[in-house]
């Protein structure tokens, strides 16, 4: 039996680990993979000087990695996902794992690529600096780049195409039995400037503004870095009565949610980081629960006759709800909700289930 070890930064043991959709898809890989495979995760913790540039900086040099016993050659491979940034004592790693053991394949997984625009601010640039110089390095000692777009190379490393994937039998399908008198709409995310969720409050406004009748309710679960500036936006334009934040969701209370909603919201700003095919992992999510979709950017295992996501421009445009609201009628009219969760339920088993996904990295390890 292959022996493998699994490097990455998130704590997969913390008490909230398994609310992560990232450390559910690590554990979810790793047993996919159906190889003896050990764990080595250390978050990055550091000492917090008074400079707080010097505190950044120091990411050069602190070796995470420390707690890894590497002088032994028991490893055919190690799965490593990819280090923010990489730096020195990561780059040293990986030399060290080469010179015990040339034989041990070193595969590196990017989750997004290109990651360069997601560095926004100054802290972020400058750790993006770091990235810049040493992972020029990669080539001399990773075998294969594990990635979800098209690329044939990356940082001249050869690579291994895949598509994100999900544990189906993790998600519970959901159960709607009418068609609800208003449109509701859910957003699930850690929201950041990328998901571009601002043109979906701004295209409610309008709709509004514009004497519509028809209700429509936004819902947003979840928290991150942009919810004060959403929320901001909502008090503004007056839309409380139709755009509930409701925070961090998991279990039934997740599950209720989508039951009494029609479409979910997959990313609306992925050309803001020059993202234009789509991998990320709340579609499949959305597949899974058998709910329609909206998307700006082209999901990757969507072929292009797929019914149940509507693609939006891919810029920083309103969205329009009408043509929302068209969408989904016609849906409901040519289609029962039975149907149309089944078959989306069905079309996820069969494409974005893990096990299906993870197959060209697993024929690359045995």
């Amino acid at each position: 039996m292959k022996n493998g070890l699994f490097i990455t930064t998130y704590n997969l043991y913390s008490n909230n680990a398994m609310t992560s959709g990232v450390i559910k898809k690590i554990f979810n890989q790793v047993s996919s993979l159906n190889i003896e495979t050990k764990f080595s995760c250390k978050p990055f913790i550091l000492p917090k000087p008074n400079n707080r540039i010097l505190l950044y900086f120091s990411y050069l040099f602190f070796n995470i990695y420390k707690n890894i016993t590497i002088t032994q050659n028991i490893y055919d491979f190690i799965y490593i996902r990819r280090i923010i940034p990489v730096n020195y004592s990561f780059i040293k790693l990986l030399k060290i794992i080469k010179m015990k053991n040339n034989k041990c394949k070193i595969i590196y997984e990017i989750p997004t690529y290109p990651y360069d625009m997601e560095h926004y601010t100054v802290i972020l640039k400058t750790l993006l600096i770091i990235d810049k110089i040493f992972r020029v390095f990669l080539k001399k000692y990773i075998n294969k780049i594990i990635t979800f777009t098209n690329d044939d190379y990356i940082f001249g490393v050869p690579t291994i195409k895949i598509k994100n994937g999900i544990c189906c039998s993790d998600i519970q399908i959901r159960t709607v039995q009418t068609i609800s008198q208003y449109l509701n709409l859910i957003v699930v995310a850690q929201f950041a400037p990328w998901h571009g969720y601002d043109r979906l409050i701004n295209g409610l406004n309008n709709y509004y503004e514009n004497g519509s009748s028809e209700k429509v309710y936004i819902h947003f679960i979840g928290n991150g870095q942009e919810l004060n500036k959403y929320k901001e936006m909502v008090h503004k334009y007056n839309l409380s009565e139709y755009i509930i934040f409701h925070g961090p969701l998991f279990g039934k209370q997740l599950t209720d949610m989508f039951n009494n909603s029609d479409i979910a919201i997959c990313g609306l700003g992925g050309h803001r980081k020059s993202i234009y095919l789509s991998s990320e992992l709340k579609s499949r999510e959305y597949l899974a629960r058998g709910i329609p979709m909206i998307s700006s950017t082209k999901i990757d295992i969507l072929p292009d006759d797929f019914i149940y996501c509507l693609y939006v421009p891919s810029d920083d445009s309103p969205i329009n709800i009408n043509n929302v609201i068209c969408y989904y009628q016609d849906l409901i009219s040519k289609h029962t909700l039975q149907e149309i969760t089944t078959n989306i339920r069905e079309f996820a088993e069969n494409n974005c289930d893990i096990s299906k996904t993870m197959k060209p990295v697993i024929e690359y390890l045995i």
